[in-house]
Formats: C-alpha cells, structure tokens, sequence
C-alpha cells in the first residue's frame, strides 16, 4: 500500500462512523452561526431591495435561500432567509459572515425606520443528516428549517433549550458529526462555503446560485450585473467538482489542460476544497472555465501532473 493510499484508508476510517450515521440513520452537528432580525415600517422593503430572493411573500417559517451583492454584482453574503409570524425576516448566516453583514446592512438602512437585531447569541443552529431525521421530533420551541445540500434539516434552537434537544438528539441515537465528516458531506453535496468556494471576487451564477436568485422580483443591489449577464453574456467560470485519481490536491491548487506544457494565461481551473470520502475517494470542489465541460480532464500545475476530472454536482454514483 503506497503511502497516499494508507492516508486515505486511515481517514475513511476515522469518519466511518458518523459518516454512515449520516448517510443511513439520523446525526447532528452544532454549527457556528449568526442570526439577524430584520424587522420595522421599512424592514421588509429594505431587505426587498439589498437581497437577490423575493422576501415580499413569505408565509411564517418558510426558509429561501438569498445572496448579498454590490453595485457591481459581487457577492457579499450567503443566508438563509425565514419568515417569522410577527412578518419580520430573519436572516441565517455563517458566523464568519455576522460582522460584514451588520456593517452592510447599517451602510444602506440611512433614513429608513429598520431594526437590525443580531440575536445570534440567543440561538445555536443544529444540523441533522440522515433519512431519519425526518422523523426526528424535537422541542416544540424548536424552528424547523428545510434541507439544504448534504443537511437533511436544520434545528434553530433557543439557547436556554439546548440541552433538552441535545437530550432528545441524544435518546434518538443520533451521533454528533465531526468537522472532517461534516467536510466531506458538504463537498459531496457540492454545497459552496463563503470564504473557500465563494467570496467577495464571485459572480452570483459564476457560484450555481440559481435558487437564491429571483428572476421575477423588483430592483435589488447588484441586479443589473445579474440581468445583464444572462441576457447578453455568460460567466467565464463555474463551480464543478472535482474527482482526483492521483490523490487530492490542496485547495489553492491551479489546474491546466493535459497538453499545455505551462499553464495558460487565463487558468483552466482552480481547486477551492477538497475531501476524501468513503463512497467517492478523493474529490474536491472549485472551478473550471467555461470550455471545460463537465467530464473534461484537467492536471495539475505544479509538477508531478495530477489529474483532476471535473463532475457536475452533487457527486453520484
């Protein structure tokens, strides 16, 4: 057995058990995140105007996905937008992006009778994998949120009663995931991490952010870059991802076609995150430009070449 090899039958290893909790019975994670309330005579409106979803209609609890971006369409932020009974919006962040967030928000609300609430201390964000989480019934108190990419559902949970749900999650047999187990279902599922993936230099659909995006609400910041984009252009590169015969290549790592002896001037791709998962192998996420296609074969630049073959997403079989 070489020694790349042994690395990847050490790390399947360690992951294995949470990992087929996720995959085939019921697990949890705690994940760090920021929780903003957006509410006021001019709330709805406001946010209306600086997210690309359509936050106008929402029923209470209804989750949709949304993205922040500047004049010149780059993004800003990625959240997860709830409608609350009381008909504020509730904004669900990675915590990494609460202060950015706040200090945009701030920037644009002059003049406009908003609240900016940051609650993020009064809640903690349960993930939970699996088929049985479906079944999974937690503290009435409890927020359920819908699936999004490798999550079977989310808890928002107040922090007074997270133990009673950690208790419940705990009797249900449900095992808590790790972060190297959480990593590779995340890039499994292809689901993009503000500050890997994506970040201040990205174009919305350059990310895949098609859910997130309305085609059919009024103006929002950023708006016309997206419009003019789909109708007149296309974005030069896309996020794919990445099976790696030879073993992963670190995120960072650029990509050329096969027959270049040196990279291009424009790169053919770039590697932005990578896994060794049980069911795929050595996989990863990150880009490729426009005339790559899906099944493509890209190397690496660095000496020795390693192949990179590019994979739509989710991974499947």
């Amino acid at each position: 057995m070489s020694p790349g090899d042994l690395k990847m039958a050490l790390s399947v290893a360690a992951v294995a058990q949470d990992y087929r909790a996720a995959k085939e019975g019921l697990a949890h994670r705690i994940r760090p995140g920021a929780v903003l309330d957006i509410g006021g005579p001019d709330g709805i409106g406001f946010i209306q105007g600086q997210l690309t979803q359509d936050v106008l209609a929402m029923a209470p609890g209804e989750t949709r996905p949304a993205a922040a971006l500047t004049p010149r369409g780059k993004l800003l932020f990625l959240a997860r937008v709830v409608g609350l009974p009381d008909g504020r919006r509730r904004l669900l962040l990675p915590e990494a992006q609460r202060e950015p967030a706040i200090a945009h928000l701030k920037k644009f609300v002059i003049f406009q009778k908003v609240e900016i609430a940051d609650r993020s201390g009064e809640f903690t964000r349960i993930a939970l994998y699996g088929p049985v989480a479906a079944d999974f019934q937690a503290e009435a108190s409890a927020m359920r949120l819908p699936a999004e990419g490798e999550m079977s559902g989310e808890l928002l949970v107040e922090a007074a009663h997270l133990p009673r749900v950690e208790e419940r999650l705990e009797r249900a047999g449900s095992l808590p995931v790790g972060p190297e187990t959480a990593e590779i279902l995340r890039v499994e599922a292809g689901r993009p991490r503000f500050g890997s993936d994506a970040d201040t230099s990205s174009l919305a659909d350059e990310v895949g952010l098609d859910a997130a995006i309305s085609t059919t609400k009024g103006c929002y910041v950023g708006q016309e870059i997206v419009a003019r984009m789909r109708t007149y252009g296309r974005v030069n590169r896309r996020l794919v991802g990445f099976r790696f015969s030879d073993g992963p290549l670190d995120p960072g790592s650029l990509l050329k076609k096969p027959e270049e002896a040196e990279p291009g001037k424009v790169e053919q791709g770039r590697v932005t995150s990578a896994a060794l998962s049980p069911a795929f192998g050595a996989i990863g996420l990150g880009y490729a430009f426009r005339d790559v296609p899906v099944g493509g074969l890209l190397v690496s630049a660095e000496p020795p070449p390693r192949r990179a073959l590019v994979t739509s997403l989710p991974f499947a079989e």
